[in-house]
């Protein structure tokens, strides 16, 4: 999410383009507690067509998505796009927020561009958001990151904290706080792609409007060489 963010703000800076923000359910949750939604202004300031839409707040009907047919979009980049987003967009499934503005993308003719997170069936590295190291943790009575939590996100389970997400921010004070390190942001850990995921990816990319990247970085890549960027 974050490597789509720097992508973005290069996009701004080189050629001024505008860009709303469209954010699911669990696209928001995860901004959140990566540390990401807050940044979001910076490339979705609000004003015309250059705001941060919500997917909680928009109904059941998603009327935002409506504005592909407006001919004002140049494009529509869904990254990073998860396997469950992906699989619903394969298959015609409109849902989401997501899924129900790139159903409407294609209607208007408008460009896709998506960034799946699992690509090719094999393993990859993911990276955790903010734990307790349970190993690490002495659960120390005065807990320095849950007393300093500006969110309430941490809570005692067997005598040690755990982070709630739900309610992390993603601020990561608390990673500094704990004097023996047992709070942890950024771990790299090693998951699979299933099969399954990998045949929607390519189910998706077969789809007419659709261009299916393997990296956020060459989002700027096909704009400039498709849209003349």
């Amino acid at each position: 999410m974050r490597e789509t963010l720097e992508v973005f703000l290069q996009l701004k800076k080189e050629f001024k383009v505008a860009v709303t923000v469209f954010l699911s359910r669990a696209g928001e949750e995860v901004a959140r507690m990566y540390g990401v939604f807050r940044e979001l202004g910076t490339i979705a300031p609000g004003g015309y067509y250059q705001e941060v839409v919500l997917e909680r707040e928009e109904g059941a009907s998603f009327p935002k998505a409506g504005r592909f047919a407006s001919g004002k979009y140049s494009a529509f980049i869904v990254s990073p796009a998860t396997s469950n987003t992906v699989a619903k967009m394969a298959f015609g499934i409109c849902d989401t927020l997501i899924t129900t503005a790139f159903a409407q993308a294609i209607k208007s003719g408008v460009p896709v561009y998506v960034v799946p997170t699992d690509y090719d069936e094999g393993e990859v590295e993911t990276t955790l958001p903010v734990f307790v190291d349970r190993d690490v943790c002495l659960g120390c009575a005065l807990c320095l990151p849950e007393e300093k939590c500006p969110n309430t996100a941490f809570v005692r389970v067997e005598g040690k904290p755990i982070v709630n997400l739900l309610k992390c921010v993603g601020c990561f004070l608390c990673v500094n706080e704990c004097p023996y390190r047992a709070v942890v942001f950024g771990r790299r850990v090693k998951t699979r792609v299933r099969r399954v995921d990998a045949e929607n990816v390519k189910r998706l990319s077969e789809m007419d409007g659709v261009r299916v990247l393997k990296h956020p970085q060459e989002i700027t890549l096909y704009l400039r060489r498709d849209l003349g960027f």
